[in-house]
Protein backbone atom coordinates (compact mmCIF):
# COMPACT_ATOMS: atom_id res chain seq x y z
CA UNK A 1 0.00 0.00 0.00
CA UNK A 2 0.63 3.60 -0.50
CA UNK A 3 3.10 4.82 2.28
CA UNK A 4 0.98 8.24 2.32
CA UNK A 5 -2.44 5.73 2.74
CA UNK A 6 -0.93 4.18 5.37
CA UNK A 7 0.06 6.91 7.43
CA UNK A 8 -3.37 8.32 6.97
CA UNK A 9 -5.09 4.94 7.95
CA UNK A 10 -3.11 5.29 11.29
CA UNK A 11 -3.75 8.65 12.42
CA UNK A 12 -7.07 8.28 11.94
CA UNK A 13 -7.47 5.28 13.65
CA UNK A 14 -5.53 6.65 16.73
CA UNK A 15 -7.99 9.53 16.83
CA UNK A 16 -11.21 7.23 16.71
CA UNK A 17 -9.19 5.63 20.18
CA UNK A 18 -8.33 8.96 21.82
CA UNK A 19 -11.87 10.18 21.44
CA UNK A 20 -13.66 7.17 22.61
CA UNK A 21 -11.68 6.94 26.00
CA UNK A 22 -11.88 10.72 26.30
CA UNK A 23 -16.01 10.03 26.58
CA UNK A 24 -15.61 6.78 28.44
CA UNK A 25 -14.00 9.57 31.06
CA UNK A 26 -16.46 11.55 31.47
CA UNK A 27 -19.83 10.93 33.97
CA UNK A 28 -23.36 9.81 32.78
CA UNK A 29 -22.36 9.61 29.20
CA UNK A 30 -23.49 5.68 28.76
CA UNK A 31 -25.06 4.65 26.32
CA UNK A 32 -27.00 2.58 28.69
CA UNK A 33 -28.98 4.56 31.71
CA UNK A 34 -28.74 2.99 35.06
CA UNK A 35 -31.37 1.66 36.70
CA UNK A 36 -32.67 3.27 40.27
CA UNK A 37 -31.60 1.86 42.74
CA UNK A 38 -34.22 -1.07 44.10
CA UNK A 39 -35.91 0.26 47.07
CA UNK A 40 -36.32 4.14 46.25
CA UNK A 41 -37.98 2.52 43.11
CA UNK A 42 -40.40 0.50 45.03
CA UNK A 43 -40.91 3.38 47.85
CA UNK A 44 -42.04 5.53 45.03
CA UNK A 45 -44.40 2.80 43.73
CA UNK A 46 -45.91 2.38 47.05
CA UNK A 47 -46.58 5.90 48.15
CA UNK A 48 -47.76 6.71 44.22
CA UNK A 49 -50.66 3.33 44.30
CA UNK A 50 -51.38 4.49 48.13
CA UNK A 51 -52.42 7.87 47.01
CA UNK A 52 -54.26 7.24 43.57
CA UNK A 53 -51.52 9.82 41.97
CA UNK A 54 -49.03 9.92 38.91
CA UNK A 55 -45.61 9.78 39.56
CA UNK A 56 -45.50 13.02 38.01
CA UNK A 57 -46.41 16.08 39.87
CA UNK A 58 -46.01 19.81 39.25
CA UNK A 59 -46.23 23.87 40.15
CA UNK A 60 -45.49 23.98 43.24
CA UNK A 61 -42.38 26.33 44.59
CA UNK A 62 -40.66 27.58 47.43
CA UNK A 63 -40.50 31.69 46.65
CA UNK A 64 -38.39 32.98 49.19
CA UNK A 65 -41.15 33.02 52.32
CA UNK A 66 -44.03 31.63 50.33
CA UNK A 67 -45.32 27.97 48.87
CA UNK A 68 -46.70 28.25 45.93
CA UNK A 69 -49.18 25.31 44.58
CA UNK A 70 -50.73 25.76 41.32
CA UNK A 71 -50.98 29.46 41.41
CA UNK A 72 -52.17 29.88 44.97
CA UNK A 73 -49.58 30.71 47.67
CA UNK A 74 -49.51 31.17 51.38
CA UNK A 75 -47.24 31.94 54.20
CA UNK A 76 -44.38 29.69 55.12
CA UNK A 77 -43.71 29.69 58.87
CA UNK A 78 -40.59 31.31 59.62
CA UNK A 79 -38.96 28.75 62.02
CA UNK A 80 -39.74 25.98 59.11
CA UNK A 81 -37.15 24.75 56.46
CA UNK A 82 -37.22 23.72 53.11
CA UNK A 83 -35.53 20.30 52.81
CA UNK A 84 -34.99 18.35 49.47
CA UNK A 85 -37.27 15.83 48.02
CA UNK A 86 -37.37 12.77 49.71
CA UNK A 87 -39.83 11.55 47.32
CA UNK A 88 -41.00 12.03 43.98
CA UNK A 89 -45.06 12.41 45.12
CA UNK A 90 -44.06 15.41 47.11
CA UNK A 91 -44.36 18.91 45.97
CA UNK A 92 -42.51 20.24 48.53
CA UNK A 93 -40.85 19.69 52.03
CA UNK A 94 -39.76 20.95 55.32
CA UNK A 95 -38.18 20.33 58.42
CA UNK A 96 -39.51 21.58 61.87
CA UNK A 97 -37.67 23.10 64.29
CA UNK A 98 -37.12 20.27 67.61
CA UNK A 99 -38.44 21.96 70.88
CA UNK A 100 -36.06 20.70 74.30
CA UNK A 101 -36.36 16.82 74.96
CA UNK A 102 -37.85 15.90 71.66
CA UNK A 103 -36.95 15.48 67.45
CA UNK A 104 -37.16 17.40 65.20
CA UNK A 105 -40.59 17.17 62.55
CA UNK A 106 -41.49 17.29 58.93
CA UNK A 107 -44.31 19.15 57.16
CA UNK A 108 -44.72 17.00 53.36
CA UNK A 109 -46.49 18.86 50.78
CA UNK A 110 -48.45 16.59 47.97
CA UNK A 111 -51.02 18.16 45.00
CA UNK A 112 -53.75 15.97 43.39
CA UNK A 113 -55.86 17.25 40.62
CA UNK A 114 -59.35 17.36 40.41
CA UNK A 115 -60.80 13.42 40.58
CA UNK A 116 -57.20 11.95 41.98
CA UNK A 117 -56.07 10.87 45.54
CA UNK A 118 -59.03 9.27 46.94
CA UNK A 119 -62.03 10.41 49.01
CA UNK A 120 -60.83 12.68 52.03
CA UNK A 121 -62.88 9.44 54.20
CA UNK A 122 -60.62 6.79 52.19
CA UNK A 123 -57.89 9.07 53.55
CA UNK A 124 -58.61 9.71 57.11
CA UNK A 125 -59.25 6.46 57.53
CA UNK A 126 -56.08 4.93 56.24
CA UNK A 127 -54.08 7.77 57.72
CA UNK A 128 -56.35 6.63 61.50
CA UNK A 129 -54.96 2.75 60.90
CA UNK A 130 -51.48 3.82 61.25
CA UNK A 131 -52.11 4.59 64.87
CA UNK A 132 -52.68 2.94 68.16
CA UNK A 133 -53.55 4.27 71.23
CA UNK A 134 -51.67 3.47 74.75
CA UNK A 135 -53.77 0.60 75.34
CA UNK A 136 -53.59 -0.72 71.61
CA UNK A 137 -56.60 0.34 70.35
CA UNK A 138 -57.44 2.40 67.49
CA UNK A 139 -57.05 6.20 67.68
CA UNK A 140 -60.24 8.83 66.51
CA UNK A 141 -58.88 11.11 64.78
CA UNK A 142 -60.02 14.98 65.29
CA UNK A 143 -61.65 16.68 62.05
CA UNK A 144 -62.74 20.37 61.39
CA UNK A 145 -63.61 22.08 58.63
CA UNK A 146 -63.45 25.64 57.48
CA UNK A 147 -64.20 27.27 53.87
CA UNK A 148 -63.11 30.68 52.29
CA UNK A 149 -64.63 31.75 49.25
CA UNK A 150 -64.15 28.76 46.65
CA UNK A 151 -61.35 27.12 49.11
CA UNK A 152 -62.37 24.57 51.71
CA UNK A 153 -60.03 23.43 54.22
CA UNK A 154 -60.18 20.10 56.31
CA UNK A 155 -57.78 19.59 58.98
CA UNK A 156 -57.94 15.99 60.43
CA UNK A 157 -55.37 15.35 64.10
CA UNK A 158 -54.56 12.25 65.37
CA UNK A 159 -52.00 11.37 68.37
CA UNK A 160 -50.27 8.16 69.59
CA UNK A 161 -47.81 5.77 68.92
CA UNK A 162 -47.61 5.99 64.77
CA UNK A 163 -46.30 3.30 62.35
CA UNK A 164 -46.10 5.62 59.20
CA UNK A 165 -47.05 4.22 56.25
CA UNK A 166 -48.33 4.23 52.31
CA UNK A 167 -51.07 1.91 52.34
CA UNK A 168 -54.14 0.66 55.03
CA UNK A 169 -52.54 -0.19 58.70
CA UNK A 170 -48.89 0.15 59.87
CA UNK A 171 -45.46 -0.27 58.22
CA UNK A 172 -42.51 -1.07 60.48
CA UNK A 173 -42.09 -0.28 64.13
CA UNK A 174 -44.64 2.08 66.06
CA UNK A 175 -43.10 5.56 67.70
CA UNK A 176 -45.02 6.11 70.69
CA UNK A 177 -46.11 10.02 71.65
CA UNK A 178 -46.52 10.82 67.84
CA UNK A 179 -48.72 13.54 66.53
CA UNK A 180 -49.90 13.66 62.71
CA UNK A 181 -51.37 16.34 61.60
CA UNK A 182 -53.05 16.65 57.96
CA UNK A 183 -54.96 19.68 56.07
CA UNK A 184 -56.15 18.85 52.89
CA UNK A 185 -57.08 22.32 51.09
CA UNK A 186 -60.22 21.71 48.06
CA UNK A 187 -59.16 24.17 45.24
CA UNK A 188 -60.87 24.66 42.03
CA UNK A 189 -57.61 22.75 40.61
CA UNK A 190 -57.54 19.95 42.91
CA UNK A 191 -56.19 19.55 46.59
CA UNK A 192 -53.25 20.48 48.12
CA UNK A 193 -52.26 18.01 51.06
CA UNK A 194 -49.81 18.69 54.17
CA UNK A 195 -49.27 16.27 56.50
CA UNK A 196 -47.46 17.91 59.66
CA UNK A 197 -45.81 14.65 61.60
CA UNK A 198 -43.64 14.15 64.34
CA UNK A 199 -43.08 13.88 68.70
CA UNK A 200 -46.33 15.76 70.50
CA UNK A 201 -44.33 18.35 71.34
CA UNK A 202 -42.71 19.28 68.35
CA UNK A 203 -45.78 18.93 66.24
CA UNK A 204 -47.77 20.85 69.33
CA UNK A 205 -45.27 24.06 68.72
CA UNK A 206 -46.30 24.56 65.08
CA UNK A 207 -49.37 23.96 64.94
CA UNK A 208 -51.10 27.55 64.79
CA UNK A 209 -48.49 28.23 61.91
CA UNK A 210 -49.82 25.01 60.62
CA UNK A 211 -53.39 25.90 60.08
CA UNK A 212 -52.32 29.29 59.22
CA UNK A 213 -50.72 28.31 56.21
CA UNK A 214 -53.03 25.54 55.38
CA UNK A 215 -55.77 28.32 55.54
CA UNK A 216 -54.17 31.12 53.90
CA UNK A 217 -53.78 29.77 50.09
CA UNK A 218 -54.88 32.63 47.76
CA UNK A 219 -53.94 33.33 43.89
CA UNK A 220 -50.82 34.34 43.72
Amino acid sequence: MNPRLLAIAALAASSFVLAACGKSDQPGTSSQAQPAAPQAAASQAAEAAATQMPSAVGGAEVKSDKLVVQGLASQIPAAWTPTPLSSTMRVAQFGLPAVAGAEPGEVAVYFFPVGQGGSQEANIERWSSQFTGADGKPVAPATSKSKSGDIEVTVVELQGSYARGVGMGPSGDAKPDQTLMVAMTEAPAGRITMQMYGPNKTVAAQRDNFIKLAKGFRPA
